[in-house]
């Protein structure tokens, strides 16, 4: 049993073996570089070093990097990397001058003092945000996914994990104490929650509306100021609340349009706050409660602040408010003189993730990078890398002579004019912000428009799809259908003879579970704008419903493909009806959440794919026959016919050439009572055996109640998750390096099932092996298989058709087989004969003729003569045909006959 767990396990990441039918030559992956190298950063906080204004930041990257900077001198004082953490969302400089930095899970700090930092861990959770202190120099921590709050006492070294302040919800995003309570700001669904910081009682504090003048969001801002907890929501009309802590009740005072992720004190003894409201600095008296312009305009979001005098500045006279930038950059606010002054600072910059990779209309590779911030494009002629600037773009395409982006947040949709010169702010520009969606994963070209498939927002479900017709422009392009496929969201597009072809995940934004089971597949018709078809598919060889189905694409032979989990399909696009499918990854299952799944076409007719993110090649006249070459999600093809993908920072091509002109010949087994139709003996079934003890509660044994070959099937019937019934065929010699595959049929009637082919050693113990569990199809025969190569040390084979002692089953298995392929070159050709001939399955004369054909027909073949070589080929066979069974056995004839065929077929 725990050998056929161990398995189970081991193998959920099992390649599918190379399988040479893909007629191909792959080089070895070339790193062309890192295109995009950023200084991105999230926040930042304050203080005095030595004397010096000095800024604490954080540079996203892997890992992120730590680093000081004097704001006057302009020189990074020094650095520290954060491992364990890419990014950090949150600083805080305590009274006493320490730093703390919160990164992926874990709390950092910083002692100015001792130049010493020090990693603290965390509670368990992804994220840490949020962070604040109470007059005791306790530090409190918001976190992601279960919206907990955490604290740090450095006098003790103890944290606490206060638990999720509100179960169910994914984000803690900011935090504030006052007066012996920490009051938390909640999303998806925004609330406060106020919490005895000793006795961990937690109250909840709905966010008021204010007759609807206020739209609901997540908390993403918290600030304590004089008897006022301040809240900053992100997203709806972005409003600033402020609930009164002496009173216990909400403010009737409210801004809305604020723009910022803190709240930025007035001079120590000030009663002032200023906050960003339309882009412009706001002061705000905390005693009448009201605000005016300052006159000075900020167009980008408020982080942490401090008043910091330039000396030597004319524009900056005395203090200024300065707060960090996105790129690094420094921003001071005179008020006096009303200007805003950006001052970049030398930050060590880090290569940061590609994000998506496509194809444009010029032959360039563009791509984005995450965290957004910058864009870049490479061209495989020249070799020139250029970088501009761009958000996080989840989806690219091209159209005519323009490439679209689309971008989170926000939904926002980018174009840039290939024929013109990038410049920042001019080309690429926005064009479009689809409304309440968030995430525009997969965008299409067709019939002069693009399509466009979204995630909604945060915590809603029902994605969108956008229409644009360029042709229009802009300002009445656009079109937007909401919710087309209830509660699902759009991650495949197709477009053939005015159809648009969708598929679907079930997921929805951040923070909100699915409510439905199984992602569809829908057609719309493109002039009237509506739907057509919806329906969940019933996909041959898939072992779960998927809850997303992406990779739509018309292939050269008109079918409409389609990639779940470890499934490539296609599709009949009149009938909808499933034409072809293979389950390359088997063991894989609830593959991606939105990202899409990517097929693109070469020029040899060959499907290149990420299905279930690796670099599968696959011919898609045997969908079964495929190669992978990479672990990616990101995949595209160049005008040269190579291969480019990312590698986390790097982007890396794989150069395809021409194969070996190999031909295959499947070659099948002998699998004793493969059918299950020989009669069973005293209990015993011919060619079967149980691995285990069988029980009342576990059973197997020919059943007549269900077959594909009649008479009988195999029926397993396991009514215990505490025992284990598992059927295992006899061993079957096999050949080290040599991929096999098992195929059967199955029945599941109830629960779930299992099978493995496990590989042995000459003393039969067992050495790998792969697996596939079979929950899905149930009420009907279904074709599955599995492949895997033989190790090294593999003398033989075994086919188990079992359940897992976790799991109850009734299922029933008819027709199993294990086959490999026989592949043979052209120059392979005559040296294979000449095998077949030393075994002595071959006599003379036959063998001198078979000789002289093979050897006359790989000449006319190297001279590029394929029509005498074909001649030749033809002859061989005359003389198989006219043979004996004293020249050759009737098995050895047709191997050879069936390889020589192949051959005239590939020639031909």
């Amino acid at each position: 049993m725990l050998a056929l767990m161990l398995v189970l396990v081991s193998q959920w990441w099992l390649a599918a073996p190379a399988d040479a039918r893909v007629d191909k030559a792959f080089g070895e992956p070339v790193t062309i570089g890192s295109p995009i190298e950023n200084v991105a950063i999230f926040d930042a906080a304050f203080g005095k070093e030595d004397g010096r204004d000095v800024m604490y930041t954080t540079v996203t990257g892997k890992p992120a990097i730590f680093q000081v900077v004097d704001l006057v001198s302009r020189e990074v004082l020094c650095k520290y990397r954060l491992e364990g953490t890419e990014s950090s969302w949150t600083h805080v400089t305590l009274p006493d001058g320490t730093v703390y930095i919160g990164g992926n899970g874990k709390l950092y700090t910083y002692s100015p003092a001792t130049k010493e930092l020090r990693d603290l861990g965390g509670i368990g959770e992804s994220v840490v945000y949020g962070l604040t202190y109470d007059e005791q120099g306790r530090v409190y921590f918001g976190s992601y996914p279960n919206a907990k709050v955490g604290r740090y006492d450095p006098s003790t070294g103890e944290m606490r994990d206060y638990g999720s302040v509100m179960p169910g919800q994914s984000y803690t995003r900011a935090t504030a104490y006052h007066n012996g309570y920490l009051y938390a700001g909640i999303g998806i669904q925004g609330s406060l929650v106020k919490v005895n910081v000793e006795t961990g009682e937690k109250e909840p504090i709905p966010l008021p509306t204010y007759g609807g003048a206020v739209q609901n969001a997540q908390v993403y801002q918290l600030d304590a100021a004089g008897k006022y907890i301040v809240a900053g929501l992100s997203g709806g009309n972005n409003a600033l609340l402020f609930y009164d802590t002496e009173a216990g009740a909400w403010s009737d005072t409210y801004f809305l349009d604020n723009k910022g992720i803190r709240l930025s004190y007035g001079e120590p003894g000030s009663n002032k706050v200023y906050f960003v409201q339309n882009n412009r600095l706001m002061e705000l008296d905390l005693i009448s409660m009201e605000a005016v312009d300052t006159g000075i305009e900020y167009t980008t979001y408020l982080r942490n602040t401090a008043w910091i005098e330039m000396p030597n500045d004319p524009d900056l006279p005395g203090k200024s408010l300065a707060t960090v930038m996105w790129s690094g950059a420094v921003a001071y606010m005179n008020l006096e003189t009303k200007k805003v002054k950006s001052v970049t600072y030398p930050f060590s910059g880090n290569p940061i993730p590609i994000q998506t990779l496509e194809k444009g209309p010029d032959g360039k590779l563009y791509m984005s990078g995450y965290p957004g911030g910058k864009g870049a494009s490479y061209s495989p002629i020249t070799g020139e890398i250029e970088t501009f600037s761009l958000g996080q773009a989840e989806g690219m395409a091209a159209l005519g002579d323009k490439m679209y982006f689309g971008l989170y947040p926000g939904g926002r949709i980018w174009e840039l004019d290939v024929n013109q010169p990038i410049q920042d702010g001019v080309n690429p520009k926005e064009i479009y912000k689809i409304p309440h969606q968030d995430r525009p994963f997969i965008m299409t070209p067709g019939d002069g428009k693009l399509f466009i498939g979204t995630i909604p927002d945060y915590g809603e479900l029902g994605g969108s799809l956008t229409v644009y017709d360029p042709s229009l422009g802009p300002e009445q392009g656009f079109t937007v259908y909401e919710d087309v496929v209830h509660n699902q969201s759009i991650v495949g597009l197709a477009v053939r003879n005015g159809k648009l072809y969708g598929s679907t995940t079930v997921a929805g934004g951040l923070g909100i579970d699915p409510t439905e089971t199984a992602a569809k597949i829908f057609v719309w018709d493109i002039a009237s704008g509506k739907k057509l078809q919806e329906f969940v598919p019933s996909i041959p060889g898939a072992t779960v419903q998927p809850g997303m189905i992406s990779g739509l694409s018309i292939g050269p032979d008109g079918l409409l493909w389609a990639a779940a989990d470890g499934t490539i399909f296609a599709m009949d696009p009149e009938t909808m009806n499933i034409v072809k499918s293979a389950n390359i990854y088997p063991s894989v299952s609830n593959y991606g959440r939105w990202r899409p799944v990517h097929i693109r076409w070469g020029e040899d007719g060959y499907m290149y794919t990420t299905l279930a993110g690796r670099i599968t090649v696959i011919d898609p006249n045997e969908p079964e026959a495929a190669i992978t070459l990479s672990t990616t999600p990101l995949m595209t093809l160049g005008d040269d016919g190579h291969i480019y993908y990312s590698d986390d920072t790097l982007l890396k091509k794989i150069e395809v050439t021409k194969g070996s002109g190999a031909v295959h010949i499947p070659i099948e087994i002998p699998l004793l009572n493969g059918s299950f139709d020989q009669p069973a003996e005293n209990g015993v079934i011919p060619g079967w055996s149980s691995l285990f003890n069988l029980t009342p509660n576990v059973s197997f044994g020919l059943s007549n109640e269900q077959s594909v070959s009649e008479p009988n099937s195999l029926r397993i019937t396991d009514a215990s998750t505490t025992e284990t019934v598992a059927v295992a065929s006899d061993s079957v010699p096999v050949k080290p390096g040599t991929a096999y595959t098992a195929r059967f049929q199955v029945y599941l009637k109830e629960g779930r099932t299992l099978a493995s082919m496990n590989y042995y050693d000459a003393n039969h113990k067992q050495v790998g092996g792969t697996s596939l569990q079979i929950t899905a199809g149930s009420g009907k025969w279904q074709q599955l298989e599995m492949s895997a190569v033989a190790p090294e040390n593999a003398a033989y084979v075994r086919l188990v058709l079992f359940c897992s002692q976790l799991w109850t089953t009734k299922a029933y298995y008819d027709d199993a087989s294990i086959s490999y392929t026989e592949t043979v070159t052209p120059d392979q050709l005559p040296d294979w004969l000449e095998s077949q001939i030393d075994q002595g399955k071959v006599r003379h004369p036959l063998a001198q003729q078979l000789t002289n054909a093979i050897r006359q027909a790989h000449f006319h073949y190297g001279e590029g003569r394929l029509e005498q070589a074909v001649h030749q080929l033809e002859n061989a066979l005359k003389h198989l045909e006219r043979s004996g069974e004293e020249d050759i056995q009737a098995n050895t004839r047709n191997g050879i006959q069936s390889v020589i065929r192949a051959f005239i077929q590939s020639w031909q």
